[in-house]
């Protein structure tokens, strides 16, 4: 398939939100300037409490004119992710972290599928390891190949999977690429409930549920291990308890046995201090959306019950 025409293939927004990380952004962007598919925006959003990455970006932004930047005042947590979502007039849209960097074939490969198969809704890929300076990592149990050979799934018995074992097996954002349309509700939203803490997660579930998935067996991105990385923090982590328990209650893709099973786990594993202790949560990472359906779903009689049919 012919992809050395920019008019004769669909646009995709290659999404950058940054903060604070001018150096690692500097990698990031030269390897989407690398990219070999010959149509795509480069949409920055930057989050950063100074004026380093601006200035970093001005040659680019000088020489690029399809690279467009934004800052930002406001500081909640993903809503940079969700503006640069907004922003992008692709037909197709991959997120790209701050610290983590492409493979030069990325999106031509996986546009190639794409112009296959339109019943796609998203092509992802084994993504390799790299530490802080950019030096390969050993495969980890999350990091492990989903299949050995490129694979098309349905969507929703991709998502069945992913539901029954609770692992991310699409990936981190920078490893997805997507089609726009096929997330009605914007990033990050599942079922009119927006999440903070597992945003990827709610959205590789809409899109499972809107289509079909590929996995290409062979690196594609490269996931950066650091200190400073966002999943790190203790308030991220608390947001991820609350927000599996409404995913795990909501999900379409398992029936009601395997919901029953997985919701009386989830319970038994954090308790009823732990659950009802959302009503005095500061968390940023928990949305007013995540909040409300929380309480609505788990009230005592509700946690109790399953515990006696656990």
């Amino acid at each position: 398939m012919d992809l050395s025409n920019e008019r004769s293939v669909p646009k995709v927004s290659i999404l950058i939100p940054t903060y604070n990380r001018p150096e690692y952004l500097k990698l990031a962007l030269d390897s989407v300037l690398a990219q070999t598919y010959p149509n795509i925006e480069i949409i920055i959003g930057d989050d950063s409490t100074n004026n380093e990455t601006g200035t970093m970006l001005q040659p680019y932004l000088k020489q690029y004119d399809y690279i467009k930047y934004f800052r930002r005042a406001a500081r909640v947590p993903y809503d940079n992710m969700a503006q640069c979502f907004r922003f992008a007039s692709g037909e197709f849209i991959n997120f790209l972290m701050d610290d983590d960097i492409f493979h030069p074939e990325k999106i031509s490969k996986m546009m190639d599928y794409f112009l296959k198969h339109p019943n796609l809704s998203l092509v992802t890929s084994y993504r390799g390891l790299i530490d802080a300076n950019g030096n390969t990592l050993p495969i980890e149990g999350f990091s492990r190949p989903v299949f050995s050979q490129d694979t098309l799934v349905n969507g929703k018995e991709f998502g069945s999977f992913f539901m029954k074992h609770r692992i991310n097996f699409v990936g981190e954002p920078t490893t997805a690429l997507f089609r726009k349309s096929a997330l009605p509700g914007g990033w990050a939203n599942y079922q009119g409930i927006r999440y903070f803490a597992l945003v990827d997660i709610a959205s590789w579930l809409t899109l499972l549920s809107n289509g079909d998935i590929v996995y290409i067996a062979e690196p594609l991105s490269f996931f950066r291990r650091h200190a400073e990385q966002g999943n790190n923090h203790e308030a991220w982590k608390e947001g991820t308890y609350y927000e599996w328990g409404i995913l795990i209650h909501e999900n379409p893709f398992i029936d009601q046995a395997e919901r029953d099973s997985q919701i009386s786990g989830y319970i038994q594993e954090h308790g009823e201090q732990r659950i009802f202790g959302i009503s005095q949560c500061t968390n940023p990472y928990l949305s007013e959306d995540v909040r409300a359906k929380y309480l609505q779903i788990f009230d005592r009689n509700f946690i109790r019950s399953k515990q006696f049919h656990s």
